[in-house]
């Protein structure tokens, strides 16, 4: 259906990723988009937000602050009030892979390349050793392959052998890919008769970082997929910004969504205060209307439910609720306002919401159109937990990259955003930590400070550091509980949603859907955005084609041959493996005090 002024509208709820491409894409068509988004901010799990909201409220008090003090903590007396109010939080680190093609595709559009930098390690910190860290630099690189082995990070055997059950699995044929989605990683790797236990201990570390999932749950078929990417392209590692995430990505998208509509209203209401971004974007207009349709946005504003017409199938309304504060910034203390009125959906609808909410309006009626639907329900999603801390000084001989922490527990890295956001540059150490094994931390279980103490405990063993070095109050917790992550679990790919279900006028955006990246990363939350908007374009037959860019691969047929050439060398170190393990037992029984 079309609006009042002929175009045809679309409602696309949650300002993710995913929903903002396909709003920008269909909003450059001529469609008319309201964005509903239950944060006072835009971005998803990419965003950043600042904590004013939670200060100005005094919702919670932060570790160590009494809420009175908030806005004058004794810890930054004497600097015009807390500090805190003016951090920038985002949930967890972000790295930016060469075959983001779309995604680099829309930053260039946005004008914002110039706010990424080439970064070619990922770090290893040993527990307690102290020692510098250990780069591992541009993976799958011929030109790094060599200095790589002898990194340090084991043996130059057991070094090689990871590298060589990488190659086997990317090397399995096509008419695999469906043994491989019922197939472990660690499976597919212990099938390999070379492997040894430190050989896979460097694919943990891999799927630690990029699923934040254990290897043992974690689909063979989705890894082979990301390696496969990242083989191709494999220089540098990765890119990362040199500002938050708002600053450097989501204001200046915005802007360009405001400078494309013919008219954009952002809507207010009594617990919404625009934040910088929108009166950024009201200025970039310069009164001017844009060549594309009407853009609404409405901020603070939760879906609850959806109506369903039982004779056309179609969805027609949905009910809203209004947000008191984020709640992915205070879960389980927001409070909630139900709308009187439900919205009219006259057109489209698009739901690019994190996986639970979304099962969560899967009732009876609407799996009765669109059975499928409930399979959402066996799809796993996994908590996370990170925070940033803010120190007194400069911590000396931290990586400027992502530092992996070996053999914690709670499987945590962490980030130094001092050394690569330029606003803090020259500062104090900034900490991003995060921790991907939280489900026995999670806050039902735990409080707040229990959970920031056992962390920074855990920290402790990997670089020097004491209590009265940070800044208790502007510690900053968060999980993702209620948005949890959805991992690539062994044999998901069946339950996965696709853009399209049985119901006419609903699709569905996100990270977790059936699209050919398959990994749940930022490109994959792009595509599975164009595919939505380009499945309404289709069925509305208005507009021109939206342009999906598949990532590279060697072909399989060559990865296949190489690995096979490589493999009698995986026999030979998989003997000195052997060997060196035997030498060093029988060392450690002759002197066992070293």
């Amino acid at each position: 259906m079309a609006n009042d002024g002929g175009n045809p509208s679309v409602t696309i709820a949650g300002g993710g990723v995913a929903g903002l491409t396909a709003a920008h894409r269909l909003l450059e068509r001529g469609y008319d988009v309201t964005l509903i988004e239950a944060n006072s901010f835009i971005g998803g799990k990419l965003a950043a937000h600042q904590d004013r909201d939670e200060i100005a409220n005094a919702v919670e008090a932060p570790p160590g602050a009494a809420a009175s003090s908030m806005r004058s903590c004794p810890a930054c007396e004497g600097r015009g009030g807390c500090l805190r109010q003016d951090d920038w939080h985002e949930h967890c680190y972000h790295m930016y892979l060469n075959w983001y093609h779309n995604f680099w595709q829309l930053m260039e559009e946005i004008e914002t390349l110039d706010g990424f930098v080439p970064m070619p390690a990922v770090y290893n910190m040993h527990r307690v050793a102290r020692e510098p860290a250990i780069p591992v630099v541009n993976v799958g690189s011929p030109w790094t392959t060599l200095p790589n082995l002898l990194a340090g990070l084991g043996t130059p055997a057991d070094m090689f052998l990871w590298g060589q059950t990488m190659a086997d699995l990317v090397g399995q044929p096509a008419r695999r890919d469906g043994w491989l989605e019922k197939t472990s990683i660690t499976a597919f790797m212990k099938s390999q008769p070379y492997t040894t236990d430190k050989a896979l201990a460097g694919t943990y570390r891999t799927t630690a970082q990029a699923f934040a999932s254990p290897s043992y749950l974690s689909s063979a078929r989705s890894y082979k997929a990301l390696l496969s990417y990242g083989l191709r392209l494999p220089e540098p590692s990765m890119w990362l910004l040199t500002a938050n995430t708002d600053d450097a990505i989501f204001t200046p998208w915005l802007k360009r969504l405001a400078q494309l509509a013919k008219s954009f209203e952002v809507e207010q209401h009594e617990y919404f205060q625009p934040p910088g971004a929108f009166e950024a974007a009201v200025a970039a207009r310069a009164g001017k209307c844009g060549p594309g349709g009407r853009l609404t946005i409405k901020m603070l504003t939760k879906l609850q439910a959806l109506g369903i017409d039982d004779a056309t199938g179609r969805i027609t309304h949905a009910t809203l609720a209004r947000c008191h504060s984020s709640p992915s910034v205070h879960r389980g203390r927001t409070g909630i306002t139900h709308l009187p009125e439900p919205m009219k959906i006259n057109g489209d609808l698009i739901l690019a919401l994190p996986l639970t909410q979304l099962s969560g309006l899967v009732t009876p009626r609407i799996a009765h159109r669109a059975p499928n639907l409930t399979d959402l329900r066996y799809l796993r999603c996994e908590p996370m937990i990170s925070i940033d801390l803010f120190f007194r000084k400069k911590l000396d001989g931290l990586p400027k990259g992502i530092t992996v922490l070996l053999d914690s527990p709670y499987e945590m890295s962490f980030f130094d955003n001092s050394q690569n956001w330029k606003s803090l540059e020259g500062g104090n150490t900034v900490l991003n930590v995060v921790a991907s094994n939280a489900d026995t931390l999670t806050p039902s279980a735990y409080s707040n400070r229990h959970i920031i103490d056992t962390l920074l405990h855990e920290l402790s063993r990997y670089i020097d550091f004491e209590r009265e070095d940070l800044f208790d109050c502007r510690t900053h917790l968060q999980t993702n509980l209620g948005e949890e992550l959805f991992v690539n679990q062994v044999g998901s790919w069946q339950w996965r949603p696709t853009a399209t279900c049985g119901i006419p006028n609903l699709y569905i955006a996100g990270d977790y859907c059936r699209t050919f990246v398959d990994v749940v990363t930022i490109e994959g939350a792009v595509v599975s955005g164009l595919i939505a908007a380009e499945a309404v374009r289709r069925r509305r037959g208005r507009g021109y084609p939206i342009q999906i860019l598949q990532p590279d691969q060697y072909p399989v047929l060559a990865m296949s041959a190489a690995a096979m050439a490589q493999r009698p060398f995986a026999y030979l170190a998989r003997a000195f493996s052997a060997a060196d393990d035997a030498i060093k037992s029988q060392y450690r029984q002759w002197f066992p005090n070293g």
